[in-house]
Order: C-alpha cells, then sequence, then structure tokens
C-alpha cells in the first residue's frame, strides 16, 4: 500500500476528515531553479465530526511564508475577533535600536513643561506615538512584501521571478526579524 494510501485509510479509520483551506494550493515547496522546482500539498487540517460541529466557522488557512519550505497553517475557529487594548505603558528594548529614538526623547522632553511626572505623562504619550509609526511603517512594509511573496509564489518559476523570489524572502525576514 502506498504511503497516500496509508494515510487516507488512517484518516478514516480515525474518522478524521480535511477541513479545507484556503489561499494556495501547496504547502510545500522545493527546489529555486525552475527545472527543479516541486510544489506540493502535504499538510492538512484534519478534525473529527464533533470538532467540526463545535467550529462550524473553521477556516483553514496556508500563510505565506519566508522562511520554511512548508506554509505555516493557520486554524481559525472563531467568527468575529475582539480586539483588547492595553493601556498599560511599557518600554520597549526595540526602541534603543531606532536611530531616531535619543532624539526623539530629547525632544519630547524638551518641548514638556511641568512638574515631573507631568513631563513623564507627556513623554509616555509622545514615545506610545512615535512607536507607533514606526510599526505602522513595518507593518506596511511587511505587507508590501507579503503581497510581492504571495504574486511571485503563483507565477511559473524562471530565474528572474525565482531571484526575485529568493530577494523577496530574504527582505520579509529581515523586517520580522527586527520585530524579534
Amino acid at each position: 500500500m502506498k504511503k497516500n494510501g496509508m494515510l487516507r485509510k488512517t484518516l478514516e479509520d480515525c474518522q478524521l476528515y480535511d477541513v479545507g483551506f484556503e489561499g494556495s494550493w501547496f504547502t510545500w515547496e522545493r527546489g529555486n531553479l525552475p527545472e527543479t522546482n516541486i510544489r506540493e500539498r502535504l499538510d492538512r487540517g484534519v478534525a473529527n465530526m464533533g470538532w467540526i460541529t463545535l467550529f462550524l466557522e473553521v477556516k483553514a488557512q496556508y500563510l505565506i511564508h519566508s522562511f520554511s519550505n512548508h506554509c505555516p497553517l493557520l486554524i481559525d475557529t472563531t467568527k468575529n475577533r475582539v480586539k483588547v487594548q492595553n493601556s498599560n505603558f511599557k518600554f520597549k528594548a526595540w526602541w534603543l535600536m531606532e536611530e531616531s529614538f535619543i532624539e526623539v526623547v530629547k525632544g519630547i522632553w524638551e518641548k514638556s513643561s511641568g512638574e515631573l511626572l507631568q513631563r513623564l505623562e507627556i513623554l509616555k504619550i509622545g514615545l506610545k506615538m512615535w512607536a507607533g509609526e514606526i510599526q505602522k511603517t513595518r507593518k506596511k512594509t511587511k505587507q508590501a512584501l507579503t503581497k510581492k511573496l504571495e504574486e511571485l509564489v503563483e507565477v511559473e518559476r524562471d530565474d528572474e521571478n525565482l531571484a526575485e523570489l529568493i530577494e523577496t524572502i530574504i527582505n520579509l525576514n529581515f523586517e520580522i526579524e527586527k520585530e524579534k
């Protein structure tokens, strides 16, 4: 019996069903040359009927990736997500790596007035706004790179778009690394 047949039989014996997917059809890719490039759908989201009836809105989505030859699989069981915002102020270590950080702190501090606690509150608000703008810029950059990667993943491989794909992956990984 072939491996694929064994998997199918095991899923059947365990009464597990493929929950379907959204996004690109393949979850694994290998080969950096058009003539050696292989794409397959290896990874799947499976569940039993009890679980599927609990989560009727289930969506399995293959995410675009830049760090592995397998796509991450996102299983979304929620219909609507509620965002909870935390209003606590926390200093982030990545702020120190931003070239503009010292100048921003100096500028906010010099423009503020009042007692120490008032000036610190102004600094806190200013830093939150500054960090928010940087994160928006990073998010836009990551979205643009991810969109480009999605487009490149779908096209037939040739030397030119394969080089562009590799460059996009490197740039996206660099942006992801900044967040860490």
